[in-house]
């Protein structure tokens, strides 16, 4: 059956404070046909449509002006609240809220309007703290901001809050913390065992107390007072940590999954799945990668400004860049989008986006992985297909080659391929007769050993001593031949 071509409708509303869809002037009625297709080519689903679609058709048809006129802020406002004051059910509220917040961000882009700025939770991080510790906070926040890219801001500001609110918070109240000179070694393990009883992670305490420490240092290189003592406490011990990559054939599945996916969603996700695995990219990295990154004819990428300042270059292999491509030609207009490449829903993907991704593919192939675990991954591959770690140092951007060590598990190709062969030395060395494992010849000798091979005059220990060289000539032929073989068999697995 031939399906019904889609048409704007005119359903009759209960509330008379909203004017019919049919009586809204021409412009506003392309406004909304323009919401609706910025929407769609933008990954939203049917539901979402019809839920943000009544919200807009609501909130025009209440204020009833044109669309250029329409106050991004103060008027919708007014809206939600008329809206949360009828007989609507609380959750549709919550829904028609979105689907506004959606139209206050589609009319700043059509009216080239300034994006509206997040405002940071100062009042629920830091507001029940005292008015000392309060501007402390807001100091050591003005610092820390200046070495961070403007668009890096908010989310990093709001964790660095979020990070000193929650420890300072409960210290104040259950340890009568009232500035950060109080804050002292016996004060920090009675935080300590309040985490450890709630059964946090060292990694997780280890955290609080570097986030401390770096605020107490400010402080104290700003000259306030501080406890010195509490700059000595050591963080728990929680010993080496082997990363955990995916094997091969887990890999081939998790990919072959995200390849069924079909659309503009499943070339994004395809791109930055092979950007993790391939390049060694973090999450962070891949979310703020720009269009103006990808040098297309030097096949790599140029990552600016990452993890602690560091820039580097990394290069792109065929599979990344044709997913790449694909990707860029559904991806959507650019004047419309950020400037980063991967967007989902108008935006730049979010911190738990491709996390989440993975989850959900993953269960379709029972594989279960995390974006960290790919890059480690990347790292094992390269090194065991045989790429020096220098090299893989630089890709992956560490600042020291123990971390690049520590990254990616030497096993396989790599540890398995010295073993063999030093073990087939050893070997050869048990194999040796008694008599063959004497002292070796010295210098001397073996230079009388050349005079006498040149004039044809050998006397019988310089002949045995030639047979001995030309016997172990031999034998090292046969390791080298078999180290040759061992290594290729172990690379080929």
């Amino acid at each position: 059956m031939r399906k019904r071509r889609f048409h704007f409708k005119s359903p009759p509303l209960k509330d008379p404070a909203i004017e019919r869809f049919g009586e809204w002037s021409a412009e506003n009625v392309e406004f909304y046909k323009g919401f609706r297709t910025w929407l769609k080519e933008n990954g939203y689903g049917a539901s979402a449509l019809g839920i943000y679609g009544s919200a807009v058709r609501m909130a025009i048809g209440f204020l009833r002006k044109p669309y250029w006129r329409i106050d991004p802020d103060a008027d919708l406002v007014s809206v939600h609240k008329h809206l949360a004051d009828s007989d609507r059910k609380p959750n549709t509220c919550i829904d028609y809220g979105k689907g506004l917040k959606k139209l206050a961000e589609y009319l700043r882009l059509r009216r080239n309007l300034p994006k509206k700025e997040k405002e940071l939770p100062w009042e629920y991080t830091i507001g029940l703290l005292s008015p000392e510790l309060q501007e402390n906070a807001s100091s050591f926040l003005k610092h820390c901001q200046r070495a961070w890219k403007m668009e890096q801001r908010f989310e990093r500001g709001r964790d660095m809050l979020y990070r000193l609110g929650i420890p300072l918070r409960w210290l104040a109240e259950h340890a009568g913390l009232k500035s950060m000179a109080d804050l002292t070694p016996y004060v920090w393990e009675t935080w300590l065992d309040h985490r450890l009883q709630l059964g946090a992670k060292p990694a997780t305490i280890n955290s609080d107390l570097s986030a401390l420490k770096q605020f107490v240092y400010f402080l104290h290189e700003s000259g306030y007072a501080i406890c010195e003592r509490f700059l000595l406490v050591e963080p728990l011990d929680i010993g080496f940590r082997m990363p955990k990559d995916v094997p091969l054939g887990e890999l081939r599945k998790l990919q072959n999954v995200i390849q069924t996916e079909t659309g503009r969603i499943g070339c994004m996700d395809l791109a930055w799945f092979l950007l993790m695995l391939h390049c060694g990219l973090r999450t962070c990295e891949v979310r703020n990668l720009k269009l103006g990154d990808i040098e297309w004819d030097a096949r790599r990428l140029k990552i600016e400004q990452s993890k602690g300042l560091k820039d580097r270059q990394i290069y792109l292999d065929e599979a990344v860049l044709e997913a790449l491509r694909s990707y860029l030609v559904v991806r959507g207009q650019t004047e419309a989008l950020p400037e980063n490449v991967f967007i989902f829903r108008h935006a730049p993907l979010s911190r738990s986006y491709c996390y989440q991704k993975l989850v959900t593919y993953g269960l379709l192939c029972g594989v279960k992985t995390s974006p960290h675990r790919l890059r480690h991954s990347c790292a094992t591959l390269l090194l065991n297909a045989g790429a020096p770690v220098l090299s893989v140092q630089m890709i992956l951007g560490h600042k020291q080659v123990d971390t690049t060590l520590g990254y990616a598990r030497l096993y396989d190709g790599t540890v398995a391929a010295d073993y063999y062969s030093a073990m087939n030395k050893v070997e050869r060395l048990l194999e040796l007769p008694e008599d063959r494992m004497k002292e070796k010849p010295s210098l001397g000798e073996l230079i009388a050993l050349t005079d006498s091979l040149r004039n044809g005059m050998l006397n019988p220990a310089q002949t045995e001593i030639v047979r001995a060289l030309r016997e172990g000539l031999g034998l090292l032929e046969d390791v080298k031949v078999q180290d040759e073989m061992k290594i290729t068999e172990v690379l080929n697995q």
